[in-house]
């Protein structure tokens, strides 16, 4: 008698669960939260602002919204800084060339905490490990960018090797009906739109796969059955398949692996910088209750 794999964990630590609690209550304070659902869309600011998924929201960010031309620039699950790019400036970055505004699309429905740009001045200025991981997050995402365009040159078979592997080992899996499932919810188009290609040829290259028993596809999920076949896959010989570095780093950190919680990789609580302080008198002037 076989037993099924317990689902992987995600290898991506998200922003929430890297704050202290005093940076969490300060952020609560300071944002507001509001619910949305699957196919809100999330505009790019007038100005720097943050947007935090909270309960089990999954958004998509692209650029461009007409189905043939758009192009999938991330994903960001619960607890993710949905742009960390946004955090700073409201503009597109120059690595995007002459792409529309990237904007944020709900995938699932849950609640958001957003951060106005009145404000966030004195989020990065008062809170300033809170500047540390945006500045962190918006290197791992253009390294993550540059990493996907550099495969561009590639194989259709080996650029979709290498996105799948990449989501597993960024987000990880979630067991739905005896399998295990990648994490996010991904449409063969949202798969297209990811690596440049058209979405008749991904679906051609994705039944041969679920022919040879490599993977398993469902509606707005796809299973890896075959992990090492599919690295084989994602190898060239002038450019051998390496995991996201982030998700190297910080696996071998340790901390919290998934979930907006702060728990260990073996489940046990992370203990906080702030355990047994008074939260509130050490929250930035002007966000103590009563104004003190």
């Amino acid at each position: 008698m076989t037993f099924p794999l317990p689902p992987r964990r995600a290898g991506q630590l998200n922003f929430w669960s890297r704050l202290s609690d005093v940076e969490r209550r300060a952020l609560t304070r300071m944002g507001a939260e509001r619910h949305v659902f699957t196919g809100d869309t999330l505009t790019a600011p007038g100005g720097p602002a943050m947007t935090i998924l909270l309960d089990g929201c999954w958004v998509r960010l692209q650029a461009g919204s007409v189905p043939t031309s758009r192009c999938v620039i991330d994903m960001a699950a619960p607890g993710d800084l949905v742009n960390a790019l946004h955090a700073t400036t409201p503009e597109s970055p120059q690595w995007l060339g002459q792409m529309a505004d990237i904007f944020g699309v709900v995938l699932t429905k849950g609640k958001i905490l957003e951060i106005s740009g009145a404000v966030i001045q004195i989020v990065l200025g008062d809170l300033p490990n809170i500047l540390n991981l945006v500045e962190q997050l918006q290197n791992d995402q253009l390294h993550f960018t540059r990493q996907m365009h550099a495969s561009n040159r590639l194989d259709l078979g080996t650029r979709l090797a290498r996105l799948l592997l990449n989501v597993l080992y960024r987000f990880g899996e979630r067991p739905v009906g005896g399998r295990n499932l990648l994490a996010p919810p991904l449409s063969q188009a949202d798969l297209a739109a990811w690596i440049g290609a058209s979405e008749t040829s991904v679906g051609r290259v994705l039944r041969g796969w679920r022919a040879a028993g490599l993977i398993h596809v469902g509606y707005s999920s796809l299973a890896i059955l075959d992990p090492r076949a599919i690295r084989d896959l994602a190898n060239s010989p002038d450019m051998p398949f390496t995991r996201f570095p982030a998700t190297r780093d910080r696996r071998q950190a340790g901390g919290p692996l998934s979930g907006i919680g702060g728990g260990t990789a073996d489940g046990a609580a992370r203990p906080r910088a702030a355990a047994g302080l008074d939260l509130d008198a050490y929250l930035p002037p002007g966000l103590r209750p009563g104004g003190r």
